[in-house]
C-alpha cells in the first residue's frame, strides 16, 4: 500500500513538473508572435505588392491603347510604386510560398542583363511561356525597370522605344509578359499562404529547419545578406568581402531609375519593423523573444540593442551616400565603404549571433565568408 502511495506521489511531481515546464517554453507566446506576423505583416505586405500590380497592369493596358508622355509617365509611377512594394516583401522570401517559386530569382534579381534582354526583344521572345524559361537577370522587376527609364531621365527615348523603334510591338510584348508573370507569381504565393501555410506558420514554433524560428531568422538574414553584398557592396566593388580595383555602378538596384539609396532605407526601416513585429499596429516580434533571453552580442553589448542601434547606423550611413548610390561610387566611395563596413557588422549581428542566441541554423548557402 505505501509503495503504490509512493507511486502515486512519484507521477504526480512529474505531471506537475512536465505541466509547468511547458507553462514555461510558450509563456512568451510565441503563437501570438507568428501570428502576428502572418496577419498584420507578411500577408498584409503581399497583398499590397498584388493591389500595386493591378494597378501596374491597368497603366500598361491605358499605355498600349494610346501611347504617348502621359500615359508613359502613369505606367512609370505605377511601376515605381509596385517596385517599393515589393521592398516589404523580399524580407520574407525564405517562407515557403515565396521559396518554392524562387522569389528574388523571378522577381527582383539585378543588375539586369540589357543585351540579352534587346536580343530577346529582336527576335521576338517575347511571350510569358519564354519569360518563364529565361534567366533571373532577365526579367522580373529590374527588367520592367530597364525598359521603362533611362540615367538621362529622356522620357521621349523611352517613348521612341515602344512606338518607332523597329521592335516597338516586340518591346511591348516583352513588358507585357513581365508584368503577366509577375502577376501570377504572387498569386501563387498568396494562394498558398491563404490555404495552409498560414496555419502551419503560426502553429510550428520549433527552432528545427522547417521550424518557422528558422524560417524566420534565415529570412531576415538572407534579407541583410542581399543588402551588403547586392545592394552596397557588388556595386561598389566588393568580391564578397574583399575590395577589388574594379567597381560597378550600374549593378546597383534600380539603377535607370536611381532608386537605389531609397531601396537601401526602405530595407533597413522594414527591417527593423519584421524585427519588431510592428506594422500599422505594434505586435510581438522577434527581438522582443531575443530581449527576454538577455543575450550579449559579438560586440559586447545587449544583442537586441546591437541589432536595432546598428541599423540606425546603416541608414545613417546610407543617407550620407547622397541621392545617387553610383555617383556616390564613382565620385566619394569612401562613403560607399564605410557603408559596406557597417552592413557588415549587422549581418554578423543577423546571421551569426541571432541564430545562435535562439538555436537556430543558417540553412541557405553562400560563399562570402561572413
Amino acid at each position: 500500500m505505501k509503495f503504490n502511495q509512493y507511486i502515486i506521489l512519484f507521477l504526480s511531481l512529474f505531471l506537475s513538473f512536465s505541466c509547468g515546464k511547458n507553462e514555461d517554453v510558450d509563456s512568451f507566446g510565441k503563437k501570438e508572435m507568428f501570428t502576428n506576423y502572418a496577419d498584420n505583416l507578411i500577408l498584409p505586405a503581399y497583398n499590397a505588392y498584388g493591389t500595386s500590380l493591378s494597378v501596374l497592369q491597368t497603366a500598361l493596358n491605358d499605355f498600349k491603347t494610346t501611347s504617348n508622355l502621359t500615359t508613359l509617365t502613369a505606367l512609370q509611377s505605377a511601376f515605381l510604386a509596385t517596385y517599393e512594394k515589393w521592398q516589404f516583401c523580399e524580407i520574407y522570401e525564405k517562407t515557403d510560398p515565396a521559396n518554392n517559386v524562387m522569389a528574388i530569382e523571378n522577381i527582383n534579381f539585378y543588375p539586369t542583363r540589357v543585351d540579352s534582354i534587346n536580343a530577346y526583344i529582336a527576335r521576338n521572345e517575347n511571350t510569358t511561356t519564354v519569360i518563364k524559361s529565361k534567366n533571373k537577370n532577365d526579367k522580373g522587376l529590374p527588367a520592367i525597370e530597364y525598359l521603362l527609364f533611362n540615367r538621362t531621365g529622356n522620357n521621349q527615348q523611352i517613348l521612341d522605344r515602344f512606338t518607332t523603334d523597329v521592335n516597338a510591338t516586340s518591346y511591348k510584348a516583352y513588358l507585357t509578359s513581365l508584368i503577366a508573370n509577375l502577376i501570377e507569381i504572387n498569386t501563387t504565393i498568396l494562394n498558398e499562404w491563404n490555404t495552409s501555410y498560414r496555419t502551419s506558420f503560426i502553429n510550428n514554433v520549433g527552432t528545427d529547419a522547417s521550424g518557422s524560428f528558422s524560417v524566420l531568422v534565415n529570412s531576415i538574414a538572407q534579407r541583410a545578406d542581399d543588402l551588403k553584398r547586392h545592394q552596397v557592396g557588388i556595386p561598389a566593388g566588393y568580391s564578397g568581402n574583399v575590395a577589388t580595383a574594379n567597381t560597378y555602378p550600374s549593378a546597383s538596384q534600380a539603377y535607370y531609375a536611381n532608386k537605389s539609396i531609397e531601396y537601401m532605407l526602405l530595407t533597413l526601416n522594414n527591417m527593423k519593423d519584421v524585427l519588431n513585429g510592428k506594422a500599422t499596429t505594434d505586435g510581438k516580434g522577434l527581438i522582443d523573444y531575443i530581449r527576454t533571453l538577455n543575450v550579449t552580442s559579438t560586440f559586447g553589448g545587449n544583442l537586441a540593442d546591437d541589432i536595432l542601434n546598428q541599423i540606425d547606423v546603416c541608414i545613417t550611413k546610407v543617407n550620407a551616400c547622397g541621392a545617387d548610390y553610383a555617383e556616390t561610387i564613382t565620385t566619394d566611395k569612401a562613403k560607399a565603404d564605410d557603408l559596406f563596413l557597417e552592413t557588415k557588422k549587422l549581418l554578423i549581428l543577423i546571421k551569426v549571433d541571432v541564430p545562435s542566441a535562439l538555436g537556430v541554423s543558417i540553412t541557405y548557402t553562400d560563399s562570402d565568408g561572413d
